[in-house]
């Protein structure tokens, strides 16, 4: 099995868990070099092979012959230019999230995808999560009919938090920091184009300018609603996951299960007419009786969100497409710049493409 040499620009807590992640894909790869500006961040990795190399700048390490592939866990606004002189170097880049600043920057990368085919992948890994991939697959079967409404929330705890991803100069915020993932969630959910959004994005407690809670409303084409909301200040968090379908609905707030409350399958919805005149002194329906089906659906353990870099593998080396695509990810930076700019939220604008 032919290894990936790789290297990784930027050893902070992400960069850090690239390192591990690619060596626990000891079959897959090789993490034969790091790359930090900060000397102490190349002191004492977890996981770092001790023949591996260590740079000072991705300049230096990109003089390396024996690199493939190089990640890129830098601040934000870094990870298009680093991107772009990586493919440039003929090695394959991996742009973590968020995968760009703006429309006006991924279509940079499209050009210089054109010229370097093949050289530029986006670490979107929560298509990968378990509960995700679960409840799609539940989802895809009809388990609860039609879907109507998806919510997708997280809570990241109340915190007043005070570091660069804050700071709107850095593109920082939640918007930007959980924001591609779960609005790439729910794109995948709504399978269909985008046809409205809402948006309502805001700083509330973070020591920083840039916004700590935000709350997106997207609807599809197809009908589906999807309502995506991420905290950094609410003490009382609620469920991750909600989808309501025209038979039931599914619920999902951490742990290893899913739950489901569905009418039970043997029930026929038959067609029936509202009656006009004054009702029985009750609250429903009385020309029928519904039954229900309570389930619960365990996650899968054989995947997890690390999974994206066998799936990067497999399409290098085996010629297998990955489910992140340029067009996917392109989507989910399209949405947020919609999403910055339908809110109003002043702070990020200077990120705005023309």
């Amino acid at each position: 099995m032919k290894k990936i040499r790789a290297a990784v620009v930027g050893i902070g807590r992400i960069g850090r868990a690239h390192v591990a992640e690619l060596c626990s894909y000891s079959k897959q790869y090789e993490v034969i070099a790091v790359a930090d500006h900060a000397p102490d961040r190349l002191e004492n990795i977890p996981s770092l092979p001790e023949n591996a190399l260590k740079y000072s700048s991705l300049d230096e390490m990109l003089k390396n012959p024996d690199i493939d592939m190089v990640t890129i866990c830098t601040r934000h606004p870094d990870h298009v230019p680093m991107a772009l002189k990586i493919m440039e170097a003929g090695k394959i880049a991996v742009d973590e999230k968020p995968v760009a600043t703006s429309v006006a920057e991924m279509e940079l990368l499209r050009e210089a995808l054109k010229k370097h085919p093949g050289k530029l992948y986006f670490r979107h890994n929560r298509c990968f999560e378990p509960a995700f991939l679960k409840t799609k697959q539940l989802l895809d079967s009809g388990l609860i009919g039609d879907i109507q409404y998806i919510k997708l929330y997280r809570s990241i705890g109340y915190c007043r938090r005070n570091d660069w991803m804050t700071m709107p100069e850095f593109y920082g915020g939640l918007l930007t920091n959980w924001g591609p993932h779960l609005i790439d969630q729910a794109l995948r959910f709504l399978d269909a184009p985008v046809v409205d959004l809402w948006a309502d994005v805001r700083h509330v407690i973070s020591i920083g300018d840039g916004d700590d809670m935000f709350k997106v409303l997207m609807k599809g084409a197809n009908g589906r609603l999807a309502d995506v909301e991420v905290t950094g200040a609410n003490a009382m968090p609620g469920r991750q996951m909600e989808i309501i379908g025209s038979r039931g609905t599914l619920i999902y707030n951490g742990g290893p299960q899913l739950e489901v409350r569905r009418i039970d399958p043997a029930v026929e919805l038959k067609p029936l007419k509202p009656h006009p005149e004054n009702p029985p002194l009750e609250y429903g329906n009385f020309d029928e009786k519904l039954y229900f089906v309570e389930s619960k659906y365990d996650i899968p353990k054989e995947i997890s969100t690390d999974y994206i870099w066998k799936s990067i593998y497999d399409e290098i080396v085996n010629g297998v497409p990955s489910p992140v695509t340029f067009e996917s990810a392109y989507r989910v930076v399209k949405v947020t710049e919609e999403i910055f700019k339908k809110s109003g939220f002043e702070p990020i604008k200077k990120f705005f493409s023309k």
